[in-house]
């Protein structure tokens, strides 16, 4: 029978192995290249200032309907970017490796799920 002990340091165990798994490193330096990509950065600022601007408009009741057209248009643009590409897919795959040990960890407990929400 497993003590908390042991089960905390599998889980430790865990984490050091998805730290040093390819799909985090690739993550990292994805986040890494995102970041130093000074245009894509301020499309995101731009992105976060629209997106506030068309809350607050919203909160006074005001027509957001073009703003809403320009956020669409500019998170197009941000999504056509190399950097922010390669960003998206390396998240996706990280997450990807998450949920299949997550899956494992359900299956050894008999559960998958799928059968807890029922």
């Amino acid at each position: 029978m497993s003590n908390r002990k042991d089960i905390i340091k599998k889980a430790r165990e865990l984490g050091e192995s998805l730290k040093n798994s390819e799909e985090y490193k690739e993550l990292l330096e994805a986040q890494k290249q995102l970041d130093e990509d000074v245009e894509t950065q301020e499309m995101l600022k731009n992105y976060d200032a629209k997106r506030n601007e068309i809350q607050i408009k919203q909160m006074t009741g005001q027509s957001v309907d073009e703003d809403i057209k320009q956020l669409n248009d500019l998170e197009g643009k941000i999504m056509e970017k190399e950097s922010m590409q390669k960003y998206t897919k390396a998240e996706e795959n990280f997450r990807n490796l998450v949920d299949e040990a997550n899956q494992e960890i359900a299956n050894a407990m008999g559960e998958s799920p799928e059968q807890e929400q029922e």
